[in-house]
């Protein structure tokens, strides 16, 4: 089979460049906190050991507790939230939910951590995290992930849900460079469970079942070297997938990321990457993407300019596309006080869209996707953003976008519990009027919270009468309060509304009710490697739908126990 072969061929060349090095990520600062526009690469002398165990492996944020000599993390994450430039599909509140991610609550002193959950609709849960150290340089790691619900909201067995992931990656640090790999196999099963309730009977568990096994490879190799006039990142990774509708794709994956000092004031940026990929169902699909993009960073003490161009070259075998566009990135910044800066931007770009995304935001899909390029052929932005430095921070933005093949989930005709993926700004752009923010606050060590807001006004549409499944308004709360050192309590709240969806059935656009998810989740630390916690989402016990058709889960909790060592 022509896959096969060439997700042998591809296979064999990321392999070999793998060994270079694996993926480290770009240093961040406090998210909305002012910073600088210019790229920071993490150097470090030694290896940290952090039981990096969620799903992301984002490093633990932890605050030091010095009446006791150790570090408490506390449990503040940012939960359910997606903000991009590009306005995606948020499934954040809707099953299948994700299991909880599991971090230690005592910091890096332990590399090893276990953990094991139970609660309603059948859900059982299992987390483990394994650290090596040979030296203080490196550190090798495994992850372990299950997470499943044996019963659903609909027909029982027939609306659960199942997913397990293992994980193998390495860390390992020179004095010149920093590599870092990982390998992973990941199985997610879900139900085509959106449809009328009698075509359950009679019918054997599974029949409605859909699976996708997906394969990823990345790795990268970066600067350690501090003070360095040149930073550097480069990472490459390949993602394979086969799903139970008899579809295949590879995806491969590679970028670089450069940043010359010239001076205190200016730098050289230059960041370029490719994307190739090929999607087997009926008929093979290769598309590949292309993108340079060359600026310059200008900062002084109140002024920074971040200019250059984004050039990016797209290829469709089966749409005959072979094009080239050129989007300018302009960025200013203007420090009007010291806690307070005003920005303002445009540019544009193209987004790669892969079946594995689209699965990832919607497991209910048919075979035979069609998979185009989302194209941001015009942004324009402004807004403010400042903090005290001390207590809270905060971000209020404004942006106006044009694209083409925004894309968007509605039901098949064929079969309404299972959706396709059709695309509006074809002919006319489509436009989209975006409004977001975010307010930080920390009022000392035990408490702290998140509001963020986004709103979405869509326009041009084409022949599409609404926005489908995408929410006018999204609003997320979230908390997170210690007591004592020994509890932890996360409450928070998930709001979002303007939400329609298409009825293949009627051809009609249907209004789909506002989603408030209330969630609660306690931790309690009962000894420094003994933790217990009890979580409860959808505390209403509404089984609204994110998607049409598709009830969640109402009322869910789950009792877990953690061991550290």
């Amino acid at each position: 089979m022509r896959f096969n072969r060439t997700a042998k061929k591809v296979l064999f060349t990321a392999t070999f460049g793998l060994c270079l090095g694996a993926f480290e990520g770009f240093a961040q600062k406090r998210e909305g906190s002012i910073q600088d526009e210019a790229i920071e690469v993490e150097k470090t002398r030694k290896i940290e050991l952090q039981p990096q165990v969620s799903r992301g492996f984002d490093l633990l944020e932890e605050a030091q507790d010095l009446r006791k000599d150790r570090k408490m993390k506390y449990d503040l994450v940012d939960r359910k939230w997606e903000g991009t430039h590009l306005p995606k599909i948020n499934t954040s509140i809707v099953d299948p939910r994700e299991g909880d991610e599991l971090t230690s609550s005592y910091g890096p002193k332990f590399k090893n951590v276990f953990k094991v959950g139970a609660g309603n609709y059948g859900h059982t849960l299992m987390n483990a995290h394994f650290g090596f150290t040979p030296n203080e340089n490196s550190f090798h790691g495994l992850y372990i992930n299950h997470d499943a619900n044996r019963r659903g909201p609909v027909a029982t067995s027939f609306s659960g849900r199942n997913e397990n992931e293992i994980k193998v990656y390495s860390k390992t640090f020179t004095p010149s460079y920093l590599l870092n790999g990982s390998i992973s196999y990941k199985r997610v099963e879900a139900n085509w469970y959106g449809r009328p309730e009698e075509q359950f009977n009679n019918m054997a568990n599974g029949t409605f079942g859909v699976y996708y096994d997906r394969f990823n490879y990345v790795g990268s190799i970066s600067s350690a070297k501090k003070d360095a006039k040149f930073d550097y990142i480069a990472t490459s990774g390949l993602t394979m997938m086969s799903t139970s509708q008899n579809e295949r794709e590879w995806i491969w994956d590679s970028k670089i990321q450069t940043v010359l000092t010239i001076n205190d004031n200016l730098s050289a940026h230059f960041s370029g990457d490719m994307t190739m990929s090929e999607y087997a169902s009926l008929e093979n699909n290769r598309r590949e993407l292309y993108r340079v993009k060359p600026s310059f960073f200008y900062k002084s003490d109140r002024v920074s300019v971040h200019a250059g161009i984004n050039v990016v070259n797209e290829k469709d075998k089966l749409r005959g596309l072979n094009t080239t566009s050129l989007f300018p990135v302009v960025k200013l910044d203007y420090k009007a006080a010291n806690f307070i800066h005003f920005f303002a931007g445009l540019g544009g770009d193209t987004y790669f869209n892969t079946l594995s995304q689209m699965a990832s935001q919607n497991p209910w899909l048919r075979n035979r996707i069609d998979l185009r390029n989302t194209a941001q052929t015009a942004n324009v932005f402004g807004g403010f953003k400042g903090s005290n430095e001390h207590s809270f921070d905060f971000e209020f933005k404004f942006m106006y976008s044009e694209f083409s093949n925004l894309s968007f989930f509605v039901p098949s005709a064929a079969d309404s519990s299972k959706y396709t993926v059709v695309y509006a700004g074809d002919i006319k752009k489509a436009q989209v009027m975006n409004f977001s923010g975010q307010f930080n606050y920390q009022l000392n060590e035990r408490f702290l919270s998140v509001l963020k807001y986004d709103i979405n006004q869509y326009d041009n549409l084409g022949t599409l009468e609404k926005a489908y499944h995408r929410p006018a308004m999204n609003i997320s709360f979230t908390n997170s309060i210690t007591f004592k050192d020994k509890i932890i309590i996360s409450p928070d709240v998930f709001y979002m509304n303007g939400l329609y969806g298409l009825n293949p059935r009627t051809n009609t656009a249907v209004a789909m009710k506002d989603i408030i998810d209330l969630n609660l989740k306690v931790n309690y630390l009962i000894t420094k490697k003994f933790n217990a916690a009890v979580s409860a989402n959808n505390l209403l016990g509404k089984n609204y739908e994110r998607y049409l058709f598709y009830p969640s889960q109402g009322l869910n909790y789950t009792v877990s126990v953690a061991y550290s060592f």
